[in-house]
């Protein structure tokens, strides 16, 4: 063959080449994470992509949750819309109000010919993300709250790293002797106060955070997190940020560098955190959420945080058909299972936590599946199925700026829980007038 004649031909295979790379159609997917989970779903969006001839997801991080979510309300009005977008749970109301922007996760499967179990999720997920048996969104990353302890510091103080807290009162007990054992360190802290400290306080003592089976059978219910069990918890937080063993740092996750850098020994937070923590290489456990052990039939159930995928409306046939391909891939027992143990989020069907139970990955990594067993600690009730109240991201922020407002001893405990909930019943009256 003459050199003419091969050159060509090279030059029409590098053009075949690269017309087929570009031939195939993009799917945007707009998410709010960041760091270790931010490199994981790269790395699950890239194996898609290798593995799919004629669709190629594009992820980009469009901020935290809440600037992901108004980023996505602005595109949908200005018709520049995303295929897929991660919403986090408090904005599942708000999505389902909007039922004209959104495709609901089975419809988009069933019209496609592709099926997913539904009833291998975890029924919490499951209930969580669903109406009338009808999936509206993909839970990619689902969470729950957990106890991580530095076990290295645990030692120091004379604690025994073996007996984790159980209680409140063990826990303030515990940080009050990291404390006094070494002042450059925090006792314990935080992440996401709202949903740790009321939210989830509230679902796993058994106790409404609003009527109507929390939002869920009314889209205008009553809030109710000021009774005396969350006002007395919060009188405790108070006291213990005054009395210097619990340190806060801020409303998301400020207080997770503070930890994964040996400065508090005891921290609550999403289990969605475990990769990070376990990145630090520091020597910690995770446990249980405390209890007040006075609270009747407690500890209940946690519920769920993290966030879900979201089909936008207004996309092409053929986009939904490609929409419908990633969400099929997604939901496969290896796909979830892999996504589980590198991130840290729950693996939200039974068949991905078989798999992984099946693997002895819980026997060497010890604690990975605390959350999976908060959330089936007990059947759920109807205090603790989760929440579904409209405005819930701003309610989110009134209470955590009163909570602010009382640990700088500017209000009580329950002048800032009576205040959340008058604001935040107001919040939910004004919804969709």
């Amino acid at each position: 063959m003459n050199f003419k004649r091969y050159l060509k031909i090279s030059i029409s295979l590098i053009s075949l080449v690269s017309l087929t790379a570009q031939s195939k159609t993009e799917l945007q997917l707009w998410h709010g994470f960041s760091g270790v989970t931010a490199e994981e779903l790269n790395e699950l969006v890239k194996h898609f992509n290798q593995t799919e001839k004629e669709f190629k997801v594009v992820a980009t991080r469009k901020g935290t949750y809440q600037e992901t979510m108004m980023a996505g309300i602005a595109a949908f009005r200005a018709k520049k819309q995303p295929e897929m977008i991660q919403i986090y749970e408090v904005g599942t109301a708000t999505m389902l109000a909007a039922k004209e922007a959104i495709i609901p996760v089975s419809k988009i499967l069933s019209e496609n010919n592709l099926h997913i179990n539904y009833d291998d999720f975890i029924p919490v997920i499951k209930g969580y993300y669903s109406n009338n048996n009808v999936m509206l969104s993909f839970p990619l990353n689902s969470s729950s709250p957990v106890l991580y302890y530095n076990k290295s510091i645990f030692k120091k103080a004379g604690l025994d790293p073996a007996k984790p807290p159980k209680t409140w009162e063990d826990l303030f007990n515990y940080a009050k002797k990291i404390k006094s054992t070494n002042s450059a360190v925090c006792g314990f802290t935080t992440t996401w106060p709202a949903w740790i400290f009321l939210e989830n306080f509230s679902s796993w003592h058994n106790i409404a955070y609003a009527s109507d089976n929390n939002g869920m059978d009314n889209n205008k219910p009553k809030l109710l997190f000021n009774g005396n069990l969350q006002v007395k918890h919060w009188e405790n937080i108070q006291i213990a940020n005054k009395e210097g063993y619990f340190t806060y740092f801020g409303r998301t996750t400020e207080a997770e560098m503070a930890f994964t850098t040996q400065k508090c020994g005891i921290i609550l937070d999403s289990t969605g955190s475990y990769g990070e923590v376990k990145e630090s290489k520091i020597d910690f456990a995770v446990s249980f959420l405390p209890y007040y052990q006075s609270a009747v039939g407690a500890p209940q159930n946690t519920i769920i945080g993290g966030a879900s995928l979201w089909v936008f409306n207004g996309i092409t046939k053929e986009k939904q058909k490609g929409v419908a391909k990633f969400l099929k891939y997604l939901a496969s027992p290896e796909v979830m299972a892999g996504w589980h143990q590198k991130s840290g989020y729950l693996p939200v069907t039974l068949s991905s936590y078989n798999l992984t139970k099946s693997k002895g990955f819980y026997l060497t990594n010890p604690g990975y599946d605390v959350a999976i067993l908060e959330l089936n600690n007990k059947t759920p009730t109807n205090n603790s199925k989760g929440l579904r109240v409209i405005g819930l991201p701003n309610i989110r922020n009134i209470v955590e700026a009163n909570f602010e407002s009382m640990l700088a001893n500017k209000i009580t405990a329950k002048q800032a829980l009576d205040d959340a909930v008058t604001k935040g019943n107001a919040i939910i009256l004004k919804s969709g007038d």
